[in-house]
């Protein structure tokens, strides 16, 4: 799954294809993965493709209280929580209609800037 900035929803994908467009969605056991080569080339390029993701099992839990936040941006690897620490999985990640995403982090998958 990806934010599809045209248009302005949360992509589903299936194996390699897309098969719908959600304005909101929450999944469990989520893994964020991005492509740091590809990063690069949208910088170099400033061309836009989708190069980061989540992959996760869809659910209807609602967003506790106890979520925090998370971005991606084209300028650093990784998405991020607030506090600069890269985030890569999560117990449970609601991504919004807004375009906003939160997670419940699970901070033993996670690593600081600079690690590995």
């Amino acid at each position: 799954m990806h934010r599809n900035l045209t248009r302005r929803a949360w992509s589903v994908r299936v194996g390699r294809r897309v098969v719908g467009h959600l304005p909101a969605i929450a999944l469990r056991d989520v893994v964020l993965r991005s492509s740091e080569a590809a990063r690069l080339r949208c910088l170099r390029l400033g061309a836009r493709d989708v190069h980061a993701w989540a992959r996760g099992v869809p659910t209807d839990a609602p967003r506790p209280p106890a979520a925090v936040r998370f971005r991606y941006r084209l300028a650093e690897p990784g998405f991020r929580l607030a506090e600069g620490q890269v985030l890569l999985a999560a117990a449970a990640a609601w991504f919004e209609a807004d375009g906003s995403a939160w997670c419940l982090a699970c901070p033993g998958a996670n690593v600081r800037i600079g690690g590995t």
